[in-house]
């Protein structure tokens, strides 16, 4: 999982990644590749259409360049425009791989683990990271199966534009057709 805090701060953008900050181990699919990677690609083939399914929390955003879909890697984010008021600042990000963590692991960097029965019986879990700070509040949600990892990060100065977690499981499971 690399789940990445995507923020602003007085117009500067900061960045931590929960697993370099915890030095979290993972098992990772590389010799094969991920079925869900492979669904996801076939679903959804550019950040365009993954934005499609985050249509009221990327309203307003633009599409940051590098993003990717592969069967490899997703990775997405949108930022606010150029100019944008600081009291309107925020960013979305969807991250899938296919390394995972497990709930104990989780627990360890102070994810929440959250109940879904789907996704349990999928063979994962779900899991949540809300976060304030001076002014803005984010929320990294993330499912992980076998084989694929979900992050969605949400954050903004407004209260109103963060996912909240169960909103972010739904989207997460939306991405991976549980």
């Amino acid at each position: 999982m690399s789940v990445a805090l995507a923020g602003c701060s007085s117009g500067e953008d900061s960045t931590v990644d929960i697993r370099n900050a915890a030095d979290v181990g993972s098992t990772t699919a590389t010799t094969t590749e991920s079925p869900y990677l492979v669904a996801v690609v076939q679903r959804y083939p550019t950040c365009d259409t993954v934005g499609g399914i985050l249509e009221r929390y990327i309203d307003g955003l633009a599409l940051a360049p590098g993003g990717i879909v592969s069967t490899q890697r997703v990775h997405c984010s949108w930022e606010a425009r150029e100019g944008e008021p600081p009291t309107g600042i925020r960013s979305v990000e969807v991250v899938v791989e296919p390394e995972t963590v497990t709930p104990a692991d989780a627990a360890k960097t102070g994810l929440v683990v959250l109940p879904d029965a789907g996704i349990e019986a999928a063979g994962g879990f779900a899991h949540s990271m809300p976060i304030s700070m001076a002014g803005t509040a984010f929320t990294a949600t993330g499912v992980e199966l076998p084989q694929a990892s979900v992050s969605i990060t949400v954050g903004g100065r407004d209260p109103g534009t963060v996912l909240d977690p169960a909103g972010g499981v739904a989207v997460a499971k939306q991405l991976l057709g549980l």
